[in-house]
């Protein structure tokens, strides 16, 4: 009873607004040798102490080293708590040796970074070691070994305007505590893989060429692609065409708003590969792969823009479904289902366009007639030329997907400056 009585006063003592206690701790001591002593400590339970060496962890996607500097998941070196039933929340507690950093996606808590709602197997990146770390305006950035000062330069250039032509869609930044880790990696493309891993807070892992050339990093859509990603939920289910198909059909509109692009380069890159996506529809949407996914997914999400405008006589499109979402909770770290973000959307919107969509196009697994809705939209190649009638049934639609109907934020290139 006294004990109870305890708790009890210990929580009417509590400020107002202040985080409850994590379930377990994690204090970690990352040494000069990158090899770190963690010591985990769960409730009442046995603490658990082990040593990881992180240059010693076999290399992948998950774990990648460049000098001293490693970008690794935080499950490659943190070990899952045994016997709660549940993912647990875990505060992190880090101490490095001089001249090293660390960094992740996930939030502050007093001094220590708090993972929450997922498992350790599914949180994302983390940085460590000897590495340049920056703070932007709503992100960390870690560049790990591989480039001159100089491009290190022109690389947190880049992601800063990326960030800004990210804001410029989404009405604010997305996705606040966001770590972006840039891995050089030997090829002659200015950028390769990308990818983003959301799991307890946003992370996004790019390969970048170790000559670094700033035309071709704009020029380029992989990380506009993979910070759409971040201003998502995970959906359950086979749904990756959606995610993917969402992440390929706004990156373009970004880029074109930020002025990177005109409205008849972003049509002509639609009308080139959303021809890939037919065959899904046909074949249901939910068993798309590779490409498929991509293009079958994007070509619904411009269906699902059209619809809105329409529904709404231009007054709310594809933007407002998906940032709204967002505002309302729908962000990287939640896992919903289709049925329950359309649902979001509808609610930003005023409209069912989005479910009546997925009735049709999922459940229904109904085909589409590309070519007739391109005639509709008034969108035509003509030759090397895109040629759009502003005299089509849907033209006064197609007007408004590019560039919106809001004012936007020209996000001037490092050679306009």
């Amino acid at each position: 009873m006294r004990f109870r009585l305890a708790l009890l006063l210990l929580a009417l003592a509590a400020p107002a607004g202040a985080q409850p206690a994590a379930d377990c701790t994690a204090d970690v001591e990352v040494g000069a040798d990158l090899k770190i002593n963690v010591h985990l400590q769960c409730g009442r339970a046995e603490p658990g102490s082990y040593r990881v060496d992180l240059m010693s962890l076999p290399q992948s996607r998950e774990v990648i080293v460049r000098g001293q500097g490693v970008l690794a998941t935080l499950g490659s070196w943190l070990r899952t708590p045994e016997g709660l039933g549940r993912a647990p929340s875990i505060d992190i507690r880090v101490k490095t040796a001089p001249g090293l950093v660390f960094a992740a996606g996930l939030p502050r808590v007093g001094d220590a970074w708090r993972l929450d709602g997922t498992s350790v197997r599914f949180a994302g990146y983390t940085a460590i070691g000897r590495l340049s770390l920056t703070e932007l305006d709503g992100l960390r950035l870690a560049i790990l070994d591989g480039v001159g000062e100089s491009g290190r330069a022109d690389l947190v250039d880049w992601v800063r305007r990326t960030a800004e032509a990210q804001a410029n869609y989404w009405q604010g930044f997305q996705a606040p505590g966001l770590l972006v880790g840039l891995v050089p990696t030997p090829m002659r493309r200015a950028v390769g893989y990308g990818r983003a891993v959301s799991g307890g807070g946003p992370t996004i892992m790019v390969e970048i060429g170790p000559q670094v050339d700033r035309r071709h990093l704009f020029d380029d859509w992989v990380l506009v692609h993979e910070m759409v990603h971040i201003a998502m939920p995970f959906i359950r289910g086979r749904a990756t065409w959606f995610m993917e198909g969402a992440a390929t059909y706004v990156e373009p509109i970004i880029r074109a708003r930020a002025g990177w692009k005109t409205e008849e380069e972003v049509w002509r890159e639609w009308i080139d590969n959303m021809p890939r996506g037919v065959q899904a529809f046909a074949n249901g949407l939910q068993t798309a792969s590779g490409g498929q996914n991509y293009w079958a997914g994007a070509l619904f999400m411009l269906m699902a823009d059209v619809a809105i405008r329409r529904e709404t006589e231009g007054a709310r499109g594809l933007e407002d479904c998906l940032g709204g979402a967002l505002r309302s909770g729908f962000d990287a770290a939640r896992r919903v289902g289709l049925e329950e973000y359309a649902a979001a959307c509808g609610r930003a919107t005023g409209t069912t366009s989005l479910g009546v969509l997925l009735e049709r196009h999922v459940a229904r697994g109904e085909p589409v007639d590309l070519a007739l809705l391109w005639r509709e939209l008034g969108v035509a190649l003509v030759g090397e030329r895109i040629v759009l009638d502003d005299t089509a049934p849907l033209a006064r639609w197609r007007k408004q997907i590019v560039m919106g109907l809001r004012p936007t934020t020209k996000v001037k290139l490092p050679w306009e400056s």
